[in-house]
């Protein structure tokens, strides 16, 4: 409250001056913004859970914990806790592995420059994203995938 009544002051003073000078008729218009953008915000009735942090007394804290990175970690382990499998092998049940002879599917998980794909991005858990690697690096070499891009149905067409 205290701070509106020097708003309130400022801008009978800037509206007293001199009505000729720019400079006044300046500061008075931006005093006047400000005074309505203050008298219109309203503050945010509610804060979601995620952007609020618990501390107790007598605990200390790390700036890392007002980080988004933080934010991302703690939403990768409420999703984990979910019941729902998202690694595709383990949803259909196949053993990437035996994949090795089939260059289309094994494209899929490897980048345009040929680059196995992390188990951020494919969704595989650990054991699954090591036999994928393997199926990968066994298809290599057969010559069944190309080590510098993808398999050429996937890569991105001409048109002349």
């Amino acid at each position: 409250m205290r701070s509106e009544g020097l708003w309130k002051k400022e801008a009978t003073t800037t509206a007293s001056g001199a009505s000729g000078n720019g400079k006044n008729d300046i500061t008075r218009d931006v005093v006047g913004i400000a005074r309505s953008i203050q008298e219109n915000t309203q503050p945010p009735l509610d804060i979601a859970a995620g952007f609020t942090r618990r501390f107790t007394f007598g605990e200390s804290y790390d700036p890392f914990d007002f980080s988004n990175t933080k934010l991302s970690m703690e939403r990768k382990t409420f999703r984990k806790s979910k019941n729902t499998v998202s690694d595709p092998f383990e949803r259909t049940g196949i053993d990437p592995r035996n994949l090795y002879a089939m260059p289309e599917i094994l494209s899929r998980f490897i980048t345009s420059t040929g680059q196995i794909l992390p188990r951020s991005v494919t969704g595989c858990n650990g054991k699954n994203q090591k036999r994928l690697s393997d199926a990968i690096k066994t298809a290599r070499a057969c010559g069944l995938l190309s080590s510098t891009h993808k398999h050429a149905r996937y890569l991105p067409s001409r048109n002349l």
